[in-house]
């Protein structure tokens, strides 16, 4: 599990060097050398996504909420004005008013782990096992408006409304405090301090004590704009003290609230909530949520959708952060794998083809020009220092970007002398850029046609180039062949080539299959040769093996290196892009629905394929593009260009989950009727029940879609595996009598 330090120092990582906003644009930049050792420009290869839920997106059923608990079979309960939600990491579900929660305006859950609960008008329901108990007005309440519940050490719950404080006693019977002060005084918040006692804040800023069920001390308010209150771990009296105006005050109360510190939170203003993780204090706020660290130092959490009176914070099992407001609805920080390099640097969001990693910087080729960015930012320009054609003619075109601008640009490629190729669509289709001079070839320099796809290095250095009207070959600055129809290749709409370890040139079509070039000859491959599409968008050699991977139209398949090829038929999706590998012999499948991950072997063999699968749900910020170029660092950091952004991953980090994920059974249903476990967790079903549904729940929250196993033991002669945003509830009819 990440620990919430880590987290913690992470996510403020994140916060202050990308500010979820993206950064400011950086001055000119000439050309970068050509010997500048390659770095990765982005750093922090991990990041967090926030996640909305709200009526319009997410599925909550209401787009505001007060509360937030969590219990311990890993339930999140969301407290609002339209009642009492449960939620399970895939479904949010409502529970039903006839029970007579509505309204709910807080949520606590005590040491035995039963929810209290309390509304704005009908008093404190208590629920455990599925059962309610109630306390309203005619049990001992001074007002059904309730505002804040807790709990002592002795398990005496303390009832806070705006009428009076309740004690609820370890035997359930409820005792208002009626002396001094706290007669009928209206409560904001009650916060049980770890030292013995209750400390609370009433809503004219008075600050009290409270300890066995009783009142202890009072201290009248000096200041009328003191809100909410955070016991500090010490305890002894101290406290924190969130005000309606842009202060933390740290105060001793038994020194007539002595100021010892203040924390100056601005531009956060009129807090609502002060909460420890780890070792930090966040702050919620009516207009923001920030964190003030344990030196005193205060970042504001920027670029975040949740900026609107924020009544209520936990950071769940897993240690994903849960924020609640009163307008907005519900919020969760959670780690996530990917990275939207779009929003890090406040691009906006088009149609990515390419990226390239070229010194310290990542080109970015869109459908309408170039984007460079680099540690500081996205740049303004980049400056050549000349310009010509391949066969020496002078371009005017002082910039790369401003030269590139309006184009195509299908993929952007370093070879191993340091130049940079840039295949596009136009007059100035093929650009090699060597420091801050660039080299056009055009039509008239020999390319057929200015379309130009990409680009991939040979083994003696010549440059081939796949393109409309065939393979180009370059040396230099001389265009010296070019393989077409007199060479035997029938479709010369050529979408990626491939240099064998004997040569031959493998070329991929759009609709032509595969041609092999070995010399003067011309070898074709399609759907006779055991293609199952003859659209090839990739050809790719593998790592470690004497193979290539084919990537077509509707299908993965490998080639031997006497071209015999195979086409996978487990895999679970057809619509593919492309395909990378990573140290750990795992294929990276890119495809139109998001990431498909699984060993190298497991396709080779060509029986049951189970990949793992990473979509939008799973934090991907953007799906591939079609017959698109991603750069691999060397780090592992993949650029992915997508269809609306950049998505970045790294391919050799572990993508498993950070914890155990929490399992659980709560209860069945037999005939109709709910059946919750024994203290040893055993469900006793009657013999007679003739249908036995049970509620299974995998509780994770985190952006990972695990696969889970399940079978009825005494049943079920095979287990069945689903993925678990697929999990339902599981139906047996005229089960024997027996254990199971």
């Amino acid at each position: 599990m990440l620990g919430l330090k880590k987290y913690l120092a992470m996510f403020l990582s994140l916060v202050m060097v990308a500010g979820f906003a993206g950064f400011a644009v950086s001055a000119n930049n000439d050309g970068a050398d050509e010997n500048t050792e390659i770095v990765d420009p982005i750093e922090d290869a991990g990041g967090y996504s926030s996640i909305l839920y709200d009526q319009t997106k997410g599925r909550l059923p209401t787009s505001e909420a007060k509360a937030i608990a969590e219990t311990s079979d890993g339930f999140i309960w969301i407290g609002s004005y339209s009642g009492l939600v449960r939620y399970d990491g895939n479904t949010f579900e409502r529970i039903d008013s006839t029970t007579g929660i509505v309204s709910v305006v807080e949520l606590y859950v005590d040491s035995q782990d039963r929810l209290w609960i309390g509304t704005n008008d009908n008093g404190v329901a208590m629920m455990d096992k599925g059962q309610y108990t109630y306390y309203r007005i005619t049990d001992g309440l001074q007002s059904a408006s309730i505002r804040s519940i807790t709990e002592d050490d002795k398990g005496n719950i303390y009832i806070g409304t705006t009428q009076g404080i309740a004690v609820v006693a370890p035997d359930m019977t409820l005792t208002p405090i009626t002396e001094g002060s706290l007669r009928n005084v209206h409560v904001r918040q009650l916060q049980y301090g770890g030292d013995g006692y209750i400390y609370g804040i009433t809503i004219e800023g008075d600050l009290f004590t409270l300890t066995n069920g009783a009142a202890d001390r009072y201290f009248s308010a000096e200041h009328e704009n003191y809100r909410c209150i955070l016991p500090a771990r010490d305890g002894q009296g101290k406290i924190y003290i969130g005000t309606s105006g842009s202060e933390i005050i740290y105060a001793d109360l038994y020194q007539n609230v002595t100021q010892l510190e203040t924390y100056d939170v601005t531009p956060l203003s009129s807090i609502n909530c002060l909460k420890f993780v780890d070792d930090s204090i966040w702050v919620c706020a009516d207009n923001g949520i920030g964190i003030v660290e344990s030196d005193g130092t205060f970042e504001q959490c920027t670029g975040i959708p949740l900026t609107n009176s924020i009544e209520a914070m936990i950071a769940d099992y897993q240690g994903n952060l849960w924020f609640t407001s009163s307008r907005q609805g519900v919020m969760k920080i959670v780690p996530n794998h990917f990275q939207d390099i779009f929003e890090k640097y406040g691009i906006n969001s088009r149609v990515v083809n390419t990226t390239c990693l070229k010194g310290d910087k990542l080109f970015i080729g869109t459908d309408n020009g170039l984007i460079v960015v680099d540690k500081n930012g996205v740049l303004g320009s980049y400056t050549l220092r000349s310009v010509r054609t391949a066969s020496g003619e002078k371009v005017m075109a002082p910039d790369l970007i401003s030269l590139l601008l309006g184009r195509k640009i299908r993929s952007i490629k370093e070879d191993s002398n340091g130049n940079l190729w840039i295949a596009s669509y136009g007059k100035y289709c093929l650009i090699r850029l060597t420091g801050a001079n660039a080299t056009c070839f055009t039509v008239e320099d020999g390319l057929p046609s200015e379309r130009m796809r990409t680009v991939v290095e040979r083994q003696d250095g010549t440059i081939m180039v796949a393109c409309t009207g065939g393979v180009v070959i370059i040396d230099g600055n001389e265009i010296v062949n070019v393989f077409d129809e007199r060479n035997g290749i029938q479709n010369t709409e050529v979408l990626t080539v491939c240099e064998a370890d004997n040569g031959d040139i493998i070329v991929g079509t759009d609709g032509g299959g595969i041609y092999v070039i070995s010399g003067t000859s011309v070898r074709h491959l399609g759907t006779e040769s055991g293609l199952d599409s003859d659209v090839v968008m990739r050809i790719k050699r593998d790592l470690t093996r004497n193979l290539y991977w084919i990537v077509t139209s509707n299908s993965i398949a490998y080639m031997t290196d006497d071209y015999q090829i195979t086409s996978v038929r487990g895999f679970p999706y057809s619509n593919n892009f492309d395909i990378y590998e990573n140290s750990k012999d795992e294929i990276w499948v890119l495809s139109s629905n998001g990431i498909y991950v699984a060993p190298a072997e497991e396709l080779i063999a060509n029986e049951k394929i189970t990949p793992e699968y990473y979509g939008m749900d799973n934090g991907l910020p953007c799906i591939s593009t079609s017959n698109s170029y991603s750069a691999l660092a060397s780090n592992g950091n993949l650029y992915i260009a997508g269809t609306t952004g950049v998505a970045m991953v790294n391919i050799e980090n572990a993508f498993g989950l950070d914890t155990d994920i929490k399992l659980n059974v709560p209860y069945l249903e037999a005939d109709g009727e709910i059946i919750y476990p024994d203290n040893n967790g055993k469900f006793t079903v009657p013999s007679e029940v003739r249908k036995v549904t049970i509620y299974g729940y995998v509780f994770n929250y985190s952006l990972v879609n695990p696969q889970v196993s399940y079978y009825l033991e005494g049943f079920d002669e095979t287990k069945v595996t689903v993925r678990r945003n697929e999990l339902t509830a599981l139906d047996y009819t005229n089960l024997r009598g027996g254990k199971y």
